[in-house]
């Protein structure tokens, strides 16, 4: 059984301190203010923002990435180069849109588990399943304590979710732990554009017109002041390559799409 944790101790991090609080909104209508949790526990900051905008989410990634967010998950689901019948974990799986992809690949002799630690958007990913293949399953469990045996998955995924991992190591390594011999990690994430003329309006769009949109729909910007923020402090590619390498993968591989604005990393545990 997994084991089911409401809340996990983190340090405090300055970057989420800086946030501004919701005034008058839903995420200040859920459980701790977003200020008093931004300076005593960074995962539960983490939560009340996903908390309070799981109902939208799909909708918002979709429009801000103007549709290609579904598209990279393809591109990552490509890279598996799945057969039928294996066996994958889908971490920080959000409203289950890979993990969905996923199980189409892996095919009725195969299993999908998307986890995440957010209950609100597990409900979300619920509700996409329907009439669906029993072969895809959602559960409660944090990326830094995975409830599960050694050598389980063949592969490990994870989209849009490793930068809101404060550690960032922990997590990958129990991915690897979970990986069979040989299994393959793919790991989507938003990144910032490095070339020059591509910048300064990623910089705009992100900082000033995404909050200003999310305040119309969501009547707060602090979910979408907090998202740039955290593609800003997540490492250069060359530098989680190095970080995953460290935490003892190999064959990694670094897949920039879209002139850099999401990258997908590409890594093996040995045989």
């Amino acid at each position: 059984m997994l084991t089911q944790k409401d809340s996990i101790n983190r340090q405090n991090s300055d970057e989420y301190q800086s946030l501004p609080p919701a005034k008058e909104s839903r995420l200040q209508r859920r459980g701790p203010h977003l200020k008093d949790a931004a300076q005593n526990d960074r995962d539960s900051f983490i939560q009340e923002i996903f908390a309070a905008i799981a109902s939208e989410i799909d909708f918002l990634s979709s429009f801000f990435s103007f549709g290609l967010d579904q598209g990279w998950r393809k591109r990552l689901v490509a890279l598996l180069d799945l057969k039928g019948r294996e066996h994958v974990l889908d971490v920080c799986t959000g409203t289950g849109k890979l993990a969905l992809l996923l199980a189409g690949k892996v095919g009725e002799g195969g299993s999908v588990l998307g986890v995440d630690f957010s209950r609100e958007m597990l409900q979300e990913a619920g509700r996409k399943l329907g009439t669906r293949s029993s072969n895809v399953k959602f559960a409660l469990s944090d990326a830094k304590e995975l409830d599960f045996p050694d050598d389980s998955f063949h592969a490990v995924t994870v989209s849009f979710g490793m930068r809101n991992i404060p550690d960032t190591t922990a997590a990958l390594r129990q991915a690897l732990r979970v990986l069979k011999p040989g299994g393959t990690f793919c790991c989507l994430e938003l990144t910032p554009p490095t070339n020059r003329w591509v910048k300064p309006l990623y910089t705009v769009y992100c900082f000033k017109i995404m909050p200003f949109i999310a305040m119309k729909v969501l009547k707060t910007a602090v979910p979408y002041n907090y998202l740039p923020r955290s593609i800003k402090a997540f490492p250069s590619s060359e530098e989680f390559k190095r970080t995953l390498e460290d935490c003892g993968f190999t064959d990694v591989t670094v897949h920039p799409l879209t002139l850099g604005i999401a990258t997908i990393f590409e890594a093996r545990k040995a045989q």
